[in-house]
């Protein structure tokens, strides 16, 4: 008897010994997980959790940055399988594992199932004074849950969309496509290898971003080619947008000595054949935080942006400065709750006719991650945010829309199945009802009549019948060039003046049953010279007065 209770003694202490030397490899796995989880190490983090399971299958804190480490490796369904394991064996595990949860199950497609964890954590959660925004957000969810649904049932109404190429797309990232009105030059943004290279020290793929555009022939889209510096340099220089004449460029710049936030937006403009050099537009625009992909209307009076701002509404949100009265970029103002949400909006895009905004957002009904919206500026308000639906949007991030003039092709980044590398550049024919108001593009040379010689003038086009100037355009020193992107169905008229020639004026009609059109008006200034004539178009009177 003494020998058999000896035995089990003996057995039981070499257990015990086992199972405090699987708990002291479990723990120190999961140390060295947790300490590459820290420094965004997923793969290493994950590779350490899962020994640590090993050795310990049910550890709950494993268990919960493994799937963290699954979430923000964008391994949304074993992320979610993860969550389940630890519910089912630790179901009183801190209870905001359910957000995280839920958002993955919404990344990986299933809203329905999504919205079970994200009520189970609305219950769990403490309501405590410092919780009350993580309730409202999955109170927010929980609702995107329900009406994703049926965004996800709607049927396809768009053609597939077509990858750009190996032209344009590479195996690094492209992304944040800018069509010019004409749908002629299309700008991008890559950190691809062959532009100002600095690779990353602790990214060594990552080549920094820099800015190419590619130009329209009668055979296709020709090759890629670098903005040279000043605006691309060894730093990284992305997200750029241009204005309708091409002349006004606006990027987001990082970590600059000159920075007034970690990351900036800067302006540059073409002076003749050349770009002046990037400046920072300072800390009425730029906040302290994060301020990044930039759009600048056609016309060049608007920049829409976002910021991480405080008094945003999620983590990311779409801004607006436009220039003031004394020609100044003025304080930023947030597009409200009707645009913005608890989470992140990114890359809007204001489309030719100066009225319909394109972003993209996480917090708006859809199909996973960032999807495409569109919403149009009537009666001092932005219309509730339509999906632009499937196979445009999928589960994945599709973002940076882009169209021009004509409203029929558009331009976007995704990083969908398919692509030659993380986010690829697709064009996707739009319907009708998804696209922008028409807008008819106006574009011609100003030139001196007598020497047949480019000239750089102030060119003004106003609606005659409201007396509303729409564009304040100047045509290009070297080259005489001028574009306007205007509304159709008006009557306007074109100015032009330089000092030392004669005031130019002509009236012209736009159909309002044009869809698209272009409309090639060049400019002819007569030098004033002693004894020329000149013939005053287009003079207007007001009645009764000899006042212009």
């Amino acid at each position: 008897m003494n020998t058999t209770r000896f035995l089990l003694t003996l057995i039981l202490a070499f257990f015990l010994i086992q199972v405090n030397a699987q708990n002291r490899k479990a723990e120190e796995f999961y140390n060295k997980g947790k300490e590459a989880y820290d420094d965004d190490n997923y793969l290493a983090a994950k590779m350490n959790f899962e020994k640590a399971l090993i050795h310990e299958e049910n550890y709950d804190y494993a268990l919960y940055y493994l799937a963290l480490s699954y979430y923000y490796s964008d391994e949304e369904a074993m992320a979610a399988e993860t969550f389940e394991k630890l519910a089912t064996h630790h179901p009183d595990f801190w209870s905001y594992f359910y957000y995280y949860w839920g958002m993955s199950l919404i990344y990986a497609g299933d809203p329905e199932k999504a919205a079970i964890q994200l009520q189970k954590g609305l219950e769990k959660y403490p309501r405590d004074a410092d919780n009350i925004r993580d309730h409202h957000e999955m109170k927010y969810l929980l609702d995107y849950c329900e009406r994703s649904v049926a965004v996800r049932e709607r049927l396809a109404t768009m053609e597939e969309p077509v990858n750009m190429g190996s032209e344009i797309n590479s195996e690094w990232d492209e992304y944040m496509p800018m069509i010019n009105p004409t749908g002629r030059i299309l700008y991008y943004t890559s950190d691809k290898q062959g532009g100002f290279d600095n690779p990353d020290r602790e990214m060594f793929e990552d080549y920094g971003d820099d800015i190419y555009y590619v130009e329209k022939t009668a055979s296709g889209w020709g090759p890629s080619q670098l903005l040279p510096q000043p605006i691309n340099s060894y730093e990284n220089d992305g997200t750029a947008s241009f204005s309708g004449d091409g002349q006004v460029m606006v990027y987001a710049g990082c970590n600059r000595d000159d920075g007034v936030g970690s990351c900036d937006i800067y302006i540059a403009y073409l002076e003749g054949n050349d770009w002046s050099a990037p400046v920072n537009m300072g800390d009425v625009v730029n906040d302290e935080s994060w301020d990044s992909q930039p759009c600048i209307s056609s016309d060049g009076n608007s920049i829409f942006f976002i910021s991480t701002r405080n008094g945003s509404h999620g983590s990311s949100d779409i801004y607006i400065t436009r220039k003031n009265k004394f020609g100044d970029w003025g304080l930023p103002v947030n597009l409200g709750d009707e645009i913005n949400t608890p989470l992140s909006e990114v890359s809007p895009y204001l489309s030719p006719d100066g009225k319909t905004l394109y972003f993209a957002s996480a917090g708006h009904p859809g199909f996973g991650d960032l999807d495409v919206f569109m919403s149009v500026y009537e009666d001092c308000k932005w219309s509730e945010p339509v999906n632009l639906g499937k196979p445009l949007n999928s589960t994945g991030e599709d973002e940076f829309f882009s169209i021009g003039g004509s409203g029929e092709i558009a331009y976007f980044a995704t990083d969908r199945e398919g692509s030659h590398g993380g986010s690829d550049i697709y064009t996707i024919p739009i319907p009708e009802e998804m696209r922008p108001k028409p807008t008819v593009v106006v574009t011609g040379i100003v030139s001196n009549a007598k020497k047949q010689e480019p000239v750089g003038a102030w060119v003004l086009i106003e609606d005659i019948n409201t007396g509303e100037m729409i564009s304040v355009n100047k045509s290009n020193s070297e080259t005489g060039k001028y574009l306007v992107v205007l509304p159709s169905g008006r009557n306007y008229s074109v100015t032009a003046n330089k000092e030392g020639y004669f005031f130019y004026s002509q009236l012209f009609e736009v159909d309002k049953d044009i869809q698209y059109q272009e409309i090639e008006k060049n400019i002819e200034l007569k030098p004033i010279e002693k004894g020329a004539r000149v013939v005053l178009n287009n003079i207007f009177f007001e009645t009764g007065k000899a006042e212009l």
